[in-house]
């Protein structure tokens, strides 16, 4: 039975509105429901970054940075590109794993896995509660009532991939589980087309250990591995990549094989730097208080110290107060820092160049936006961007991007939060004719939380 098939009952259930209706039906039902925070928004295929954005018109048609590894987290000095790392994180798929676990054993899985889907739809009525009280409420929207929304959607959030999480553990130790691989199927799609990869690969391959034939399982297993660093993983499922499917799981699928070898070796460099980092525990943090819930993020001042300076100064001043992520494109990034969500809008001044492909760009990490290089279409001896010309904007990367591109400066990286970044609506600058509108979701503060004990005032350019 493919994927698809076990799926299909429920992914019409992946919308806001059925999501209520799902909150109070039966046991077989909680598999159709979503968290509310992800399903509202059609994606953003081919989404183009405004002036002052993306950085990827550099790159060549198939070899694009792509989308990785999204959400529940993990401290600093871990081994995956952005943080995050739920509950029962990735374990691989070995010959030991296909021994029949106890009745005992499956027993306690069910009752955990009961246990989290009862907490999630908990979770999701007190969020539909929240959402009542919010657009019911008279007057202006208060910064209470912001955070208080965010809140409640990120505790939706963690409820449902606690419950998907235990699904894979339970679909793991018995296979013929319909509830549990019923709910998987839905979830591992939703996952997927939303750039949410933690947990993604153990639960792709949980469901190819019990026997689902589907090649969109391995494609979604590679994907997934590539973004959370298990390089050997990705090389496995990806060469198995179709030629026909998804269209957007393909071309991330593409993207990604394309460039395993160069971005397991930036990957291993990259851990290197994180285990020194680790050590000294001193790099400036950033708290992001968005409409998805927070997102704390780690600087890199070693490599990047003007670049950091500028971004630290901005978020004293509370420049980024209210500012959208007015562009959000799935499998590749999300893009903020103007205040007047057009792709226009910088911080009146410019940094410049620092540090560019001296840190990978992986899942999660931050990188200053440039103005691209309009010349770089006709001419490739010409360079994707236009040198120094960095302001406020910056970029969140869903997944890594190629690291024979080194244009462009990665200055931190998220450690926590990637969740939300993963389910950020998928808006667009660039909007097609009768395209439904979807309106952007925004930081709403951000917080210096730890820094260095100097002054951080950076050396800038006039615009």
């Amino acid at each position: 039975m493919s994927l698809r098939i076990l799926a299909a009952p429920l992914l019409l259930a992946i919308c806001l509105t059925n999501l209520a209706a799902a909150q109070e039906s039966d046991g077989d039902q909680t598999a159709a429901a979503e968290t509310p925070a992800a399903a509202e928004q059609p994606p953003a295929e081919d989404a183009k970054p405004a002036a002052e954005e993306k950085p990827a018109e550099e790159k060549p048609a198939e070899e694009k940075p792509a989308v990785e590894k999204p959400a529940e987290e993990k401290p600093a000095a871990e081994e995956k590109p952005a943080a995050d790392k739920p509950a029962a994180e990735e374990k691989p798929a070995a010959e030991d794993e296909k021994t029949v676990a106890s009745p005992e054993e499956v027993k306690k899985l069910q009752a955990v896995f009961d246990q989290r889907v009862k907490e999630w739809r908990k979770a999701t009525q007190e969020f539909w509660a929240e959402v009542n009280e919010f657009h019911t409420a008279g007057g202006d929207v208060k910064f209470s009532e912001q955070i208080r929304w965010a809140e409640r959607e990120s505790a939706t959030r963690d409820a449902m991939q606690a419950a998907f999480l235990a699904a894979s553990d339970l679909v793991f130790a018995d296979h013929e589980n319909r509830d549990a691989r019923t709910f998987m199927a839905q979830s591992i799609l939703y996952h997927a087309q939303n750039d949410w990869y933690e947990g993604l690969k153990d639960a792709a391959l949980a469901m190819l250990e019990v026997g689902i034939k589907d090649v969109q399982l391995n494609v979604i297993a590679g994907v997934a591995a590539a973004a959370t660093g298990d390089f050997e993983v990705a090389k496995e499922n990806l060469k198995l990549t179709p030629a026909e499917g998804d269209e957007g799981l393909l071309k991330v699928a593409r993207r990604m094989n394309f460039m395993l070898d160069p971005l397991q070796e930036a990957w291993e460099k990259e851990q290197k730097i994180r285990q020194a980092e680790a050590e000294a525990d001193d790099l400036p943090r950033v708290l992001l208080k968005t409409t998805r819930g927070d997102v704390l993020v780690e600087l890199f001042e070693n490599e990047a110290p003007n670049t950091v300076a500028s971004f630290i100064s901005l978020v004293e001043d509370g420049f980024y107060s209210n500012v959208p992520f007015y562009q959000v494109v799935e499998h590749e990034f999300a893009q903020t820092g103007d205040r007047d969500g057009d792709g226009s809008g910088t911080a009146d001044y410019r940094v410049r160049d620092e540090a560019t492909g001296e840190r990978g760009i992986f899942r999660g990490s931050l990188v200053l936006a440039k103005i691209p290089n309009p010349n770089a279409a006709h001419n490739p001896d010409v360079p994707g961007t236009i040198p120094d010309t960095g302001s406020s904007q910056f970029l969140i990367t869903l997944l890594p991007f190629n690291p024979d591109y080194k244009e462009l400066c990665c200055f931190g990286r998220v450690i926590s939060g990637m969740g939300a970044i993963s389910t950020l609506n998928r808006a667009k600058v660039e909007k097609e004719k009768d395209a439904p509108v979807v309106l952007p979701d925004s930081i709403i503060e951000a917080e210096v939380v730890r820094k260095r004990d100097h002054e951080y005032k950076p050396e800038t350019l006039p615009y």
